[in-house]
């Protein structure tokens, strides 16, 4: 590794030039040159000087070095604090005489960039005499400095440090939190303004000193926002996240690994014939590939508007059952299904039997086996739960009179009838976005209530009788809170370590719905949610929208804002059946909404894509699997398997177990093996744009992961050995270190 010098100096003297039009030039007299070297972090002389010498000089070479990085960036000089990743023994006035000498910043905007570098360090800044040995002009600013901060109001707050908020990120309802604020100038006062959905109180600060505290206990779970109030000013507004005391997520899936398998397209070598038998005696046109080999139908038949997702595969539960010894490869613990319950399409979210298992796909009794079978390889089944809405095509909804039972079609003598909500009977009826093949079901009715969820033998309690671990809720936004609550309180008493994941899009604390606040992730609805934010944050950095700092930001957005015990427990999701594949995503840049079928379908890459693709795959996934909460690895993915949106993301898969399986199988293992990557705390360092160091740790171990998305090598300058022998990072790669 070259190690990395630059040059420093001391001044005797300086000169100020004015020039006509008033503007200040320093002219520096008898320098004296330093060779400064930077170990393990830290700026160091070769020489032997007294601490003040040094901490000078490390200061002023550590502003120079910073300043480099952003010109080379192309970074505006405001984000110089980025890189300069600790200032715990830094001068401000330095960092303030380089910004208006020698980079010509006005006063006003050097101190914004000084109060958003050093923060809380501003208060109570000492004189600094000594420095006139040293370099007389920040001698001569630490006196300027001062005085500028003492003049203006300028308040500090940092929400995610103890220093300020105690304890810092989301509590329990009823935990008394201490707020400060520091104030190194003049002010009247600072109070706390805090509100919530029908809440709003404003609380007085007690000064002591150049600080302001108070103490507020939330009264409630709920999600509040906070600012602070000075001399007429006010702060920007801070998130506070309280949840449902005693709330708690399962521990084997926070400690788990997740796969999803869409089960027609998986496991095959089983005879289906039977199943397509059976639903084609109900008028229905289930099509059998010939081979796996064969492409996905996307195309409508002749005399058919759109196409028809009734193309099967011949994937079965024994299919599954077969390959658990490979998902054990992988180092997999939590299987979630897509729907396996009776449907007419392929992808079954058109349910028309919740009790029964799709012909097509075997019986109650392969799935009661496919569990037990599972078990004994240390995997936990989850199921989806479509509750929302059922099939047209039915034995609840009953449109095409295919089933002999009465469904909600055949009239109000049909115990299903109060189900749904209908218009001009039978024609119209409330449905799924418009698709007439998915009636929407009222789930505050008590009929369904205690069919679906809370009754002895109700769909929620039975298949976990059979030996389900949980249920990922199909929609869940589209499911009152109250009827969420409802769900896991029953499956809880079901199996009081039953795990209720919601598909939920976007950040789950913050999402509201006419008006009010959803409550997925305050305790008392969801364990936890497939996090699509974090797979839209970790596809923007790979993929060059944004960089390093904002995916830091995102994530100890997350860390700080979510509860522990759902965070712990957040789906880290990358690929799933409702987007694009995440190879092709990576080979596109971009992902594929916008892209019609027929585009879709031609869509291929040449050799360079493919491997640049692989490559930023390999980098996704090592922060997927290194960050807290459970990854959750797409049937195929770890396999290159490419395509774009429903249905080519659903194609047919046999696993080859080539290059990308090895990767996969080699983070299953390593998250496996190190409790750090299940309940280490998480850190996160930003050393440039484009590298990324995520760190967990907790008193037996340190896990390093650096992330390199730059096109040029490098390396981690912290000293730790890294898994390879060599401490260079490749391009578009990262690397795992193991300290003990």
């Amino acid at each position: 590794m070259d190690v990395i010098k630059r040059k420093a100096y001391t001044y005797g003297g300086y000169e100020e030039l004015w020039t006509e039009d008033y503007r200040l030039s320093i002219r520096y007299e008898r320098p004296r040159e330093y060779e400064m070297e930077l170990r393990n972090g830290v700026w160091q002389s070769e020489l032997v000087l007294n601490p003040l010498m040094e901490k000078y000089l490390r200061s002023s070479v550590a502003v120079s070095f910073a300043a480099e990085k952003c010109d080379y960036f192309a970074m505006p000089l405001q984000e110089i604090g980025r890189f300069i990743p600790d200032t715990r023994d830094l001068l401000p006035e330095e960092l303030f005489r380089f910004l208006m000498d020698d980079r010509g910043f006005g006063m006003e905007d050097a101190l914004s960039v000084l109060i958003k570098v050093f923060g809380k360090a501003l208060c109570s800044l000492p004189v600094k005499d000594w420095l006139y040995d040293m370099q007389p002009r920040t001698a001569a600013l630490n006196k300027v400095l001062r005085e500028a901060l003492s003049t203006r109001s300028i308040v500090i707050h940092e929400p995610f440090s103890e220093d300020f908020r105690t304890p810092s990120g989301a509590v329990e309802e009823g935990t008394e939190i201490r707020f400060s604020v520091f104030v190194p100038g003049n002010t009247d006062g600072v109070s706390m303004h805090i509100w919530g959905e029908d809440f709003c109180r404003d609380i007085s600060m007690e000064r002591q000193g150049d600080r302001f505290f108070c103490r507020f206990a939330p009264p409630s779970a709920a999600v509040y926002f906070y600012t602070f109030i000075h001399n007429g000013g006010e702060t920007e507004a801070f998130q506070l996240t309280a949840y449902r005391k005693g709330f708690e997520t399962p521990e084997w899936f926070r400690n788990g690994i997740m796969y999803q398998i869409f089960p027609d397209r998986f496991g095959f070598g089983e005879d289906v014939s039977d199943g397509i038998a059976y639903h084609r005696s109900l008028g229905q046109s289930p099509e059998l590939h010939k081979s796996i080999t064969e492409p996905v139908k996307w195309q409508a038949r002749q005399g058919e508007a759109d196409y028809s997702p009734d193309d099967f595969y011949g994937g079965t539960l024994k299919g599954i059952t077969a390959k658990l010894p490979y998902l054990k490869s992988l180092g997999v613990s939590v299987l979630y299904l897509n729907p396996i319950a009776e449907a007419r399409s392929n992808h079954r979210y058109d349910t028309a039997n919740y009790e029964r298992v799709d012909p097509i796909l075997g019986s109650n009794l392969d799935y009661v086996n496919l569990c037990k079978e599972a078990d004994g390889f240390g995997i936990r089944i989850i199921n989806d739960g479509v509750y929302s809405h059922t099939g047209a095509d039915s034995i609840y909804f009953n449109r095409y009179n295919n089933y002999v039972n009465l469904g909600a079609c055949q009239g109000k003598a049909s115990p299903y009838y109060d189900w749904y909500d209908f218009g001009d009977f039978p024609e119209k009826y409330r449905c799924w976005w418009g698709f007439k093949e998915l009636p929407e079901v009222d789930e505050l009715n008590s009929a369904w209530q205690s069919y679906i969820v809370s009754g002895e033998n109700s769909i929620v309690k039975s298949w976990l009788r059979s030996g389900a671990s949980g249920w990922r809720i199909d929609v869940a936004d589209e499911l009152p809170d109250e009827v969420l609550s409802l769900i896991r309180k029953a499956a809880k008493e079901e199996k009081s370590d039953a795990v209720i994941i919601g598909e939920v899009w976007e950040d789950a604390i913050l999402k509201e719905e006419q008006g009010h606040r959803r409550r997925y992730a305050l305790g008392d609805a969801l364990d936890s949610v497939m996090n699509y934010p974090f797979r839209d944050a970790v596809l923007d950095f790979a993929t060059g929208k944004t960089d390093s700092y904002a995916l830091k930001a995102f994530l100890l957005h997350q860390k700080f804002n979510y509860p522990k015990p759902m965070y712990e427990a957040l789906m880290n999701i990358l690929g799933s059946h409702d987007v694009e594949r995440l190879h092709s995503y990576l080979a596109l840049g971009r992902d594929c909404k916008h892209m019609s079928r027929t585009e879709q379908a031609a869509m291929s890459f040449d050799r360079d894509s493919c491997e640049k693709a692989t490559e930023l795959q390999m980098l996704c996934a090592a922060i997927q699997y290194t960050v807290p909460g459970i990854p959750c690895l797409y049937y195929g993915d770890e396999e290159c398997l490419d395509g774009g949106r429903d249905p080519f993301n659903r194609a047919p898969f046999e696993p080859k177990q080539e290059k990308l399986h090895s990767y996969y199988a080699k983070l299953g293992a390593i998250r496996n093996r190190y409790s750090a990557l299940h309940s280490g705390e998480l850190c996160v360092e930003t050393p440039s744009p484009d590298v990324l160091h995520i760190i967990r740790k907790n008193l037996e171990e340190k896990i390093v992961c650096v992330i390199n998305r730059s096109n040029s090598f490098c390396t981690y300058e912290n000293g730790y050995p890294l898994l390879k022998k060599s401490n260079s990072i490749s391009p578009n790669s990262a690397e795992i270190f193991i300290i003990k």
